[in-house]
């Protein structure tokens, strides 16, 4: 099962000058988050394409390999030196979506019967009509597992999704944030599972301008267990590159 459909079940961040914003770490929760754009939709990230290297014809007319055997691909289509571009389902290892599709059974299972357990009537049997806001019933834990790929940990890797800072000020500056796979993730819908998130490393400090616009990250991917009031993570890099998505 694709990423995007575990999203969907889960519907359910100068001397003449003023002085500049201190960076905001995740020992800080400022400012609230904005309101979700109305309309706005997740992008569905897809993998670039790698082309295959062509052979160079010499004078002879005899195909020389020579240079494209150093431009073959290394790992999943990346040339040595460069970030490996991987999609979130490649940071779930075997049988993970499996066991987050349980948990999930399991959870409105028992959202079901602590419901009926609390309803005196027919007309209440719907779990979910009548679950009010801020009631004991509305609620999503964090599912999932901290099970990682673990031949990622330490390897250059670049990956689309979407910002979550710790504090949601325009103007402030972020050495920490978390990078998620779809909008609003962890601020307007539930976390996803902790192999679903990563904990950003960012020195120097960046800016976020539109926490609704998907990125493209680059840096050093490790496993590492990160907890936090917006999301535990599975994993955490020390980034080295920011810029908008542009699809492949």
């Amino acid at each position: 099962m694709k990423l995007r459909a575990i999203a969907l079940i889960s519907f359910a961040l100068s001397a003449c000058g003023p002085p500049a914003p201190e960076p905001v770490t995740a020992s800080e929760d400022i400012a609230a988050p904005p309101p979700l754009p109305e309309g706005a939709e997740t992008v569905v990230f897809e993998a670039p394409s790698v082309a295959d290297p062509q052979p160079v014809q010499t004078a002879s007319g005899a195909a020389d390999t020579s240079d494209t055997e150093a431009e073959k691909t290394v790992y999943w289509g990346v040339k040595e030196g460069e970030p490996l571009s991987i999609l979130w389902e490649d940071l779930m290892p075997e049988g993970s979506e499996e066991e987050l599709m349980r948990q999930y059974e399991e959870f409105y299972a028992m959202l079901e019967q602590r419901y009926a357990a609390n309803t005196t009537t027919l007309a209440d049997a719907d779990p979910y009509a009548g679950i009010a806001e801020g009631s004991e019933f509305d609620f999503m834990p964090q599912l999932g597992t901290f099970d990682t790929v673990e031949e990622l940990d330490g390897e250059e890797v670049r990956i689309p999704g979407y910002v979550v800072p710790f504090d949601f000020d325009s103007k402030a500056r972020h050495t920490e944030f978390l990078f998620v796979p779809y909008m609003g993730a962890c601020i307007h819908t539930p976390p996803p599972p902790p192999n679903q998130i990563i904990f950003i490393r960012a020195d120097p400090a960046v800016r976020i301008d539109d926490i609704w616009t998907p990125y493209w990250i680059e840096g050093t991917l490790n496993t590492e267990k990160t907890e936090n009031d917006l999301g535990n993570t599975a994993y955490a890099m020390s980034m080295s590159k920011i810029e908008p998505y542009l699809a492949p």
